[in-house]
């Protein structure tokens, strides 16, 4: 392992380990001091310096204007001086290894709040546009590197949605740490923007009392645009008017100078382009025939949530498209967004890209786009292009960015891997031409190949085909994926009554059986997702439709599985991605949020999709920060002990009154849902994230003699020796997350891999309330950052089963088991990969929902508008 750099972080008494030495008294009980990796400004400094002169040989060119190709590309004065092959460097020149490697243009992306200090909006007006964000940008932003470390090389620095006409906007080039000064972030000579915003935001539905400000209705919105641009109309002639007076020789009173105004008048000229934020398909054209009126045109779009529904009209206007991938219901105007958005408007003709508005989805943006391949079909080379050429040209600077071209500014992401895998990571990030990022490998993986752990507690159950059994379904020719066993190509399984009979080659296919053809594609075990709101959660702003939390405190005798609503948009938008079975749980309230279920995402009824009821507690362990001053035990948690003991109390009297025929205790339903958990009979979820808070619950399930299962532990890897002690099984999520301002940047997507070096069982989940179905990308990501790809495929099928009791019936391809089956056209894990069919219990299910009845409707719509 490398030598790493460390720091320390005080932990509690509890755990420390009393040493002896013979001959020695023991010494006293010490306060223990785990070490592990920071990240400071010197370690993110490259350790290479171009001078913005390099050579980079031998490499796969990603150009994103056609498709990869391997050569060298010459960067002199931080331009691309020359692209092809056997290229000589100039004396002096740094010469950069490209074999084995792949270089892309940077990420460009039209919508980031990263980099503002304090505050991105001014939402006392509704017209805000005398507000500039170039006057709060913060060179020294972490998120900037971070962003970096994700190859993205320029963003468009966006106001916020809180006004119908708000603040300029800044394109910048990511130079971080650059001797603090915010002037030499801006992009040259970008073009003027402006963040317009319409719906729930502009119109404050969320939050707010009505009628505190106008507008509080979308045709409000449109009166502020008819008005303000009113007035700027007048305002210009004013001005004309004194200017044509000026040259007639007379001496006219000048108008009173606006400066508001000034910037709408440059919108009606077009020197200020407009980006505005906007979801459904009536907003988003009133926006643009509103713009049609006044004679100028909307640049782009962002979010275009529902801009699939309108397509042509927005090809036909010549506005820019910036969407979100696949992010949708986490308010009423998302609910209708599809993941074929972004391909669909491509289709149309207009320049669409993928944008972050995240600071943490900003680190993943090739990934992001890649989404489009996977529901879609979309080329590479046009994959690519969503999230760098297309959107220089969206902010008008396509001549300097944006793809691998001879004269372009050499703003380049040098990965492991193809861009839009899963499993590529960023090595160099460069800024016309220099290093701004280099990949640091704090924690030793690199180097460092972890172990499969051994499969030695795989149940083998016995079952074989039946004869007199029920009908046979046999999955042929394609790679079977059995997760606790060995690959098999060109394999055969047998599914009869809902049960696998059998997997292997060459198996005897019996007569009358359904041949499912599955030649050149890949068979797996359903994809296992835990902890999510599935069936609870429709809308994440509309209260009605939300039901996974509970107020109240402790709340132990809650179950979500009598609130399972069948019909929920998000069961079918998740079985889709290869989901068979979902752990439902209560995501908020607490401590004791109450007690899951295990759900098959199949049946019209809760008792149809229940599998097993209030299968584990969960609880929100109460947080204590790891700068704490004191780091001692809250009162809520004084209280969850005080709780337990009273359930076992409870329980000891119920039992003494059944004995002895004395009277019981009055019914107590709380105590009496605690009774297995308190028992350790039934398996408690403790949710910790934060290192010291971690602790604190392994002490707490310790000495309560808990079974425990330890859920979230983003900053498990800070404290592994300790989880790793406990011999508790860990289920880490997400991965998908923003690490400490002072964790390598890397340490959510190491976590997994850290974890498992260190022997302690994990499983993986998304912890997203609104896109449990990306829990695979998860896993991918953690296989590009030290997990072993067995690991990781494991940590959505096998062992979630595992940690739910349920390894003899779920998790892998084995006779006896349920015939839980996804059949893909490649790596479960690849973002690219399509999931062609799903079954569950054996029956095949609609790979179709919501999203893609929607994207085919809309696809008919925009071919019949245009003729085709």
């Amino acid at each position: 392992m490398k030598a790493m750099t460390f720091i320390s972080l005080l932990l509690l008494p509890c755990l420390a380990v009393a040493q002896e030495t013979e001959g020695e008294e023991s010494a006293p009980e010490t306060t223990p001091r785990f070490e592990h990796p920071f990240e400071t400004d010197a370690e993110r400094v490259p350790r290479i310096s171009t001078g913005g002169n390099c050579l980079i040989e031998n490499v796969t060119i990603h150009s994103a204007v056609s498709p990869a190709y391997e050569g060298d590309v010459l960067v002199r004065d931080g331009a691309i001086a020359a692209i092809g092959s056997d290229l000589e460097a100039p004396a002096g020149v740094l010469v950069i290894d490209g074999r084995g490697k792949h270089l892309a243009p940077g990420v460009i992306d039209p919508h980031s709040h990263l980099a503002i200090e304090r505050g991105i909006n001014e939402g006392t007006l509704s017209i805000t546009a005398e507000c500039d964000i170039t006057d709060v940008i913060n060179p020294d932003d972490v998120g900037i590197y971070r962003a970096l470390a994700g190859g993205v090389t320029a963003m468009q620095c966006l106001h916020g949605s809180a006004n119908t006409i708000g603040g300029r906007s800044e394109v910048l080039k990511l130079r971080w740490h650059r001797d603090s000064d915010a002037d030499a972030l801006r992009f040259p000579d970008a073009p003027q923007g402006i963040k317009f915003a319409l719906g729930e935001n502009v119109k404050r539905s969320n939050w707010g009392q009505p009628g505190q400000r106008f507008p509080g209705s979308r045709p409000g919105v449109e009166a502020v645009f008819e008005r303000g641009f009113r007035r700027a109309q007048e305002y210009r002639q004013e001005w004309d008017a004194y200017e044509a007076a000026k040259r007639r020789g007379e001496d006219p009173v000048p108008p009173r100078r606006d400066v508001r105004l000034d910037v709408l008048v440059g919108v009606l000229e077009r020197d200020v382009q407009v980006h505005s934020h906007c979801y459904r398909a009536d907003e988003i054209l009133m926006l643009l025939r509103t713009a049609e009126r006044f004679g100028f045109r909307i640049q782009t779009l962002q979010h275009v949530l529902e801009g699939y529904m309108v397509a042509d009209e927005i090809a036909k206007h010549g506005a820019g498209p910036s969407t979100f991938s696949d992010w949708w219901a986490y308010k009423e105007e998302a609910r209708f967004a599809i993941p074929h958005n972004a391909a669909l408007m491509h289709e149309a003709g207009a320049v669409a890209t993928i944008n972050s508005d995240s600071g943490e989805l900003i680190r993943h943006l090739y990934h992001e786009a890649a989404k489009s391949m996977r529901y879609a079909g979309l080329d590479p080379v046009s994959t690519l292009r969503l999230c760098t050429l297309n959107a220089a040209i969206q902010l008008g600077i396509e001549d300097r960015a944006g793809s691998i071209e001879v004269g372009k500014d050499a703003d380049l992401a040098l990965l492991n891997g193809d861009p839009l895998s899963i499993y590529s990571r960023v090595e160099l990030t460069l800024v016309d031409g220099e290093v701004e990022f280099q990949r640091r490998d704090a924690f030793g993986l690199d180097d460092e190949t972890l172990p499969v752990r051994p499969l030695d507690d795989a149940p083998i159950i016995e079952a074989s085909f039946n004869p007199d059994g029920g009908d046979v379904i046999a999955i042929v020719g394609g790679t079977l994926h059995p997760v606790t066993g060995r690959d098999i190509e060109n394999g055969t399984l047998l599914i009869q009554d809902g049960r696998i009979v059998d997997i292997g080659m060459q198996i005897p296919i019996p007569a009358g059986a359904e041949v499912v053809d599955a030649t050149g594609r890949h068979v797996w075990p359903g994809i296992i997702a835990l902890n999510t709101p599935l069936g609870l959660r429709e809308v994440g702003s509309v209260r009605g439709t939300v039901d996974d939390r509970e107020y109240g405190g402790n709340q132990p005798d809650l179950r979500v599985s009598a609130s399972l609503h069948a019909e929920s948009a998000h069961i079918p938008v998740t079985r889709s991605n290869g989901v068979t079975r979902s752990q439902s749980a209560p995501q908020g309230g607490g401590p004791m949020m109450g007690q899951s279920a295990v759900m098959r995402l199949t049946g019209n009824t809760w008792e149809e999709l229940l599998m097993v009821d209030r299968d584990m507690l969960h609880v929100s362990f109460p947080r204590t920060r790891n700068n704490a001053d004191k780091k001692e035990e809250s009162d809520a948690v004084k209280e969850l002990k005080e709780l337990f003991a009273e359930a076992r109390e409870y329980d000891r009297l119920q039992n003494d009154a059944r004995q002895h025929a004395t009277r019981a205790p009055g019914f107590d339903p709380r105590l009496e849902a605690l009774i297995p958990y308190a028992r350790g009979e039934k398996k408690v979820a403790l949710h910790a994230d934060n290192a010291q808070t971690i602790l604190f619950a392994l002490k707490f399930a310790q000495e309560e003699e808990l079974d425990c299962v330890l859920y979230g532990a983003t900053e498990g890897w800070k404290v592994v020796e300790a989880i790793a002690a406990s011999g508790f099984p860990v289920v880490i999520g997400p991965v998908l997350d923003v690490p400490g301002s002072y964790d390598p940047y890397d340490a959510s997507y190491a976590n997994p891999a850290l974890l498992h070096r260190a022997g302690v069982p994990i499983a993986i989940m998304s912890d997203d309330s609104g896109n449990p179905r990306n829990v695979a990308f998860h896993a991918g990501m953690a296989v590009g950052f030290g997990l072993p790809y067995e690991e990781a495929l494991r940590a959505i099928t096998w062992y979630p089963a595992r940690i739910l009791g349920l390894e003899r019936q779920l998790g892998s391809l084995a006779p006896g088991k349920i015939a839980d089956v996804v059949v893909t056209d490649g790596d479960l894990l690849e973002i690219g990969t399509q999931v062609k069919q799903v079954f569950i219990d054996g029956v095949p299910q609609d790979v179709g929902n919501q999203q893609v009845e929607l994207y085919e409707r809309y696809r008919e719509r925009l071919h019949r508008v245009q003729g085709k």
